[in-house]
């Protein structure tokens, strides 16, 4: 019962590996959520300011939604400065824009309204955790210190009438957000992670079990947000596999396509690795220096020597920002066909001699 309610606060029900290895989509999505609900929020908040000016029951709001106003663009304007930012970055902006939320709410129904019955903070209560996917835990940790502030709030500025009820109303509504948030984030990574699975298997490649070009151009956009300091595409094209397949048959083509996929995967990770076409490999490298940037190189090129069998190879790089993914990958494609020229060139030479 103890490891069911772990996995469920922790994981959302999923299983652990499936969990992590969807984060990556996750923090995408919510990346996107984010840039939206901003976007949303302050248009929002200038209409209810605008509003509020010419309303004279409202005049007294005018400072509260100007501030919410001041906050919403601050946070769109760092969320425009680091556009590749993910991670921790990205979740320090999403607690930012809850706790703006929840502080709104909490002020609007106890100091400005401290005679009234408090009703946005509890939409905001139920709201607020269905709009970014995380971890249950996090969201129930939310909720409680934020309805835990409403609570102070409540028994400094409220009148002594109103008390009773909103403090009644604050421990149902928290307790009832806890609840539906964990049940809506459990159905939500479930229908992403079978989404992912199916994915998974529409995108792989049967011979080496690499992503295949349908993964590639799925997910070639989101590697200039991935990456915090650099980009790197390496471009690998396999010799000989038209001449191997006509002298063996395609059993020997097929298994050095299977060594060649192996130790790109073994070096740079199956998550970035892809085989696009017939004889050609991609493989990205995120945030490499230039020092292990080529030592991986050496290490590809000389362990796949070893196996027998030879590769061209090239690569580009990009600083993180800006980054034309297109471009990228055509650069080191040209590099590419040129290291395939000079192999060709020098076996030629090689023939003569």
């Amino acid at each position: 019962m103890l490891e069911k309610l772990k996995k469920l606060l922790l994981y959302a029900g999923a299983e652990p590996e499936d969990f992590a290895r969807c984060q990556m989509d996750v923090q995408i999505a919510n990346r996107r959520r984010l840039t939206a609900f901003l976007g949303t929020a302050c248009a929002f908040f200038v209409a209810l300011t605008l509003g509020s000016c010419m309303v004279p029951l409202l005049y007294d709001h005018i400072p509260v939604f100007a501030a919410a106003l001041i906050v919403s663009l601050g946070l769109l304007a760092v969320e425009q400065m680091f556009p590749q930012k993910l991670g921790l970055f990205l979740n320090w902006e999403i607690y930012a824009f809850g706790a703006m939320i929840y502080g709104l709410g909490i002020y609007l129904g106890t100091v400005q309204t401290p005679d009234q019955r408090a009703a946005a903070f509890f939409a905001f209560l139920l709201y607020v955790p269905m709009l970014f996917m995380m971890r249950p835990i996090l969201h129930i940790a939310n909720v409680l210190l934020f309805d835990g502030i409403f609570l102070v709030c409540v028994t400094r500025f409220k009148d002594w009438r109103v008390i009773p009820m909103d403090v009644c109303n604050a421990l149902v509504f928290g307790a009832i957000s806890c609840i539906v948030s964990t049940f809506v984030m459990s159905m939500m990574y479930g229908n992403f992670i079978t989404s992912s699975k199916l994915t998974t298997v529409a995108e792989s490649d049967l011979n080496t079990r690499l992503h295949n070009r349908n993964a590639y151009e799925n997910r070639l956009r989101d590697y200039p947000l991935r990456c915090s300091n650099s980009l790197t595409c390496v471009y690998i094209d396999v010799n000989g596999l038209h001449e191997l397949n006509n002298t063996y048959g395609h059993e020997e083509g097929d298994k050095m396509l299977r060594t060649v996929a192996c130790i790109l995967r073994e070096i740079f990770g199956e998550e970035d690795s892809y085989r696009i076409g017939g004889d050609e490999f991609v493989a990205f490298a995120l945030d490499s220096t230039d020092t292990e940037l080529n030592e991986n190189m050496e290490q590809f090129v000389r362990q796949v020597e070893e196996a027998g069998y030879s590769v061209a190879v090239g690569t580009a790089s990009h600083s993180a920002g800006g980054i034309d993914i297109d471009a990228l990958v055509k650069k080191a494609e040209q590099r590419m066909y040129l290291d395939k020229s000079r192999h060709y060139e020098q076996l030629r030479r090689s023939t003569e001699e």
